[in-house]
């Protein structure tokens, strides 16, 4: 049964090769290049169990703190600094693996509740940054897939217990992220469908700079719209929704992170 788990990892490359083709020439995909990582990490680890029958903790553990650094690496997603911000992300793995190190060297065991939080911590700051968009169940699901593997992980879960179930809701990730994107409902104008395709992929810290850049935009300029987490609204002008002047003010605030630029 373990090969189901192996084999769900395999086809869960599939919308995350897709999803990184898309983001190919936008910030975002550096994130995308960590989460593949991520995934071709718990490829190993789900592989290696099955050939040789037996949990690596250490594998898992490697892997949660990756699904961290996948989340995080979002954070950084904005042109002119992405590339720099891989170097932050690493030395944020460096030292949520520094426990390994230490047992490895000193034969400590030295994952204790501190570093079991601070990578809890990173993990969720990630999912949290996904939770107020469409995205909002696969960011659950994932909580609940990591949570599992977390108590796999530090032995809070019977070892004689058949962990397979536990595996199985992270193999279905990536599908249920591109379900989201594949069944969202079609915005009702432009704006609205490059706001909300934003806001759906880089989550709500970029998405919040983006809202507050745009408004002041507006104010400045003295249109009567606000631009709100879920569309652009407006009261007493005869301009429509759709109107180019608010698209092209909404495209420039996104050129740091949607077009080609030098890194």
């Amino acid at each position: 049964m373990e090969f189901l788990t192996v084999a769900l990892i395999v086809a869960g490359f599939v919308p995350l090769a897709l999803a990184f083709w898309n983001e190919r020439a936008t910030s975002l995909s550096h994130a995308l290049l960590w989460t593949m990582l991520t995934w071709t990490a718990w490829g190993a680890v789900f592989l290696w169990e099955s050939i040789e029958q037996t949990r690596t903790d250490t594998g898992r553990y490697i892997a949660l703190c990756l699904v961290g650094c996948a989340g995080i690496a979002v954070l950084g997603a904005r042109r002119p600094h992405v590339a720099a911000w891989d170097f932050v992300v690493l030395g944020l793995l460096s030292v949520m693996l520094l426990p390994l190190v230490e047992a490895a060297l000193v034969g400590t065991e030295s994952l204790g509740g501190l570093r079991v939080i601070f990578m809890t911590g990173a993990i969720a700051v990630g999912i949290l940054n996904y939770l107020p968009t469409r995205q909002a169940v696969t960011a659950i699901w994932l909580f609940a897939a990591c949570s599992a593997e977390i108590a796999l992980v530090h032995g809070w879960v019977p070892s004689e217990m058949n962990v397979l179930a536990m595996d199985l809701p992270l193999a279905f990730t990536p599908w249920l992220a591109w379900l989201s994107v594949a069944l969202r409902p079609s915005a009702e104008s432009e704006f609205d469908s490059v706001w909300l395709d934003f806001r759906d992929r880089w989550g709500f810290v970029w998405s919040q700079r983006v809202h507050e850049q745009f408004n002041n935009a507006a104010h400045h300029a003295g249109w009567p719209i606000v631009l709100t987490w879920f569309g652009l609204m407006h009261e007493n002008d005869d301009r429509p929704l759709n109107d180019p002047v608010y698209v092209d003010t909404l495209r420039k605030a996104l050129q740091r992170f949607v077009e080609d630029g030098d890194e």
